[in-house]
């Protein structure tokens, strides 16, 4: 995943990406571009990415959710 899949989406315009042990055979990759517009315009290439991880890793897409950062922390 980390060799494959997140230099796609970092070369689509993400600025970082990350997967998340969301539940028990359940995981969520949160992605953030810097712009709704960035993320529109490589949607395509996106879902092509999720269509291959899909088939690589034998996971199922649940949802996919959409919409402006309100607020962030740094640690």
């Amino acid at each position: 995943m980390r060799r494959k899949y997140f230099p796609g989406l970092l070369a689509l315009g993400a600025k970082h990406s990350m997967l998340v042990d969301a539940d028990l055979d359940r995981f969520a990759i949160v992605t953030v571009y810097p712009s709704r517009k960035v993320r529109d315009d490589a949607i395509d290439h996106i879902s092509a990415l999720r269509g291959e991880g899909a088939e690589e890793f034998g996971a199922k897409l649940m949802d996919a959710y959409a919409g402006d950062m309100l607020a962030s922390s740094k640690g």
